[in-house]
């Protein structure tokens, strides 16, 4: 299953309510993903990103949903970048 990194920031309205509806915001971003057969794993960061978001996520069509989504969410600003696992990269370059 493809993986993706999502960079994110908290926008000024995410910042505001983050200690009154992070874990409902939490869970609604996570539901999203599930909706469309991926899963997430989220580390909390300090310095230019605000959390790491680690999806794994059927096809690249599904991430685009799921980033269209959560975006309209409007608490937060996402980069996803699409990532390959040490063992994906080797067989990658391994068969040029």
């Amino acid at each position: 299953m493809p993986k993706y990194v999502v960079l994110g920031n908290w926008t000024d309205k995410g910042r505001e309510s983050l200690e009154t509806d992070y874990p409902e915001r939490l869970e609604k971003s996570r539901s999203v993903v599930e909706k469309y057969n991926g899963s997430m794993s989220l580390c909390f960061t300090m310095g230019q990103y605000d959390f790491v978001g680690i999806l794994d996520v059927p096809d690249e069509e599904s991430m685009a949903k799921i980033a269209i989504k959560i975006n309209t969410i409007g608490k937060f600003t996402t980069t996803t970048l699409r990532a390959w696992t040490d063992e994906e990269f080797i067989k990658m370059v391994t068969s040029l």
